[in-house]
């Protein structure tokens, strides 16, 4: 090998080995004892949740705007794991994933407030439980803004045509 193959052989960055994000619910399983959970199970009482041990996805509750970054990083971890265990559709997303009309808003609210402090990365699976889960193209994944945004579009939208179910409904029942 000559001095300059030698000298590129050194400079070189060595290849990126690709490889799954780990999230908080990785390693939990229904052989997990309830007694190592302490604080999952906490929230999942009190915020619902995805539960590994039993498979039961309850919707998101209690959502309020204060969240701080650990927590809706354990909502996102959630939903991925969730969404990865093969539950949450996109004809099902906001019945199955939030409580109220309140928790959608406050949780795309959180999201923005998750961005605007900083946490610019998405993570590879809240990015691809996120756009399974919603049916949505990339871009609406790519930032945690992003997701929050496409939230509230489906949100607008589900809840249009809601109201002209309803009014078409009262209409044949004249």
């Amino acid at each position: 090998m000559t001095q300059d193959q030698q000298l590129i052989k050194d400079t070189m960055v060595a290849a990126y080995k690709p490889r799954f994000t780990p999230i908080s619910y990785d390693g939990i399983d229904s052989n997990t004892p309830s007694g190592e959970l302490p604080e999952l199970l906490d929230r999942l009482e009190a915020r619902g949740g995805y539960d590994p041990r039993t498979g039961k996805l309850t919707p998101f509750k209690n959502i309020s705007d204060d969240f701080d970054d650990s927590l809706i990083n354990q909502m996102l971890d959630s939903m991925t794991a969730a969404v990865e265990a093969g539950l949450g559709t996109p004809a099902t997303f906001f019945k199955d994933f939030f409580a109220t009309e309140k928790d959608v808003q406050n949780f795309a609210d959180a999201l923005d407030d998750y961005s605007a402090e900083g946490t610019f990365w998405v993570n590879d699976r809240h990015f691809n439980a996120f756009i399974n889960a919603v049916d949505a193209y990339e871009e609406s994944g790519v930032t945690y803004s992003a997701m929050a945004e496409h939230i509230r579009e489906l949100f607008t939208i589900e809840r249009e045509q809601a109201q002209k179910a309803a009014k078409s409904a009262a209409k044949k029942t004249k």
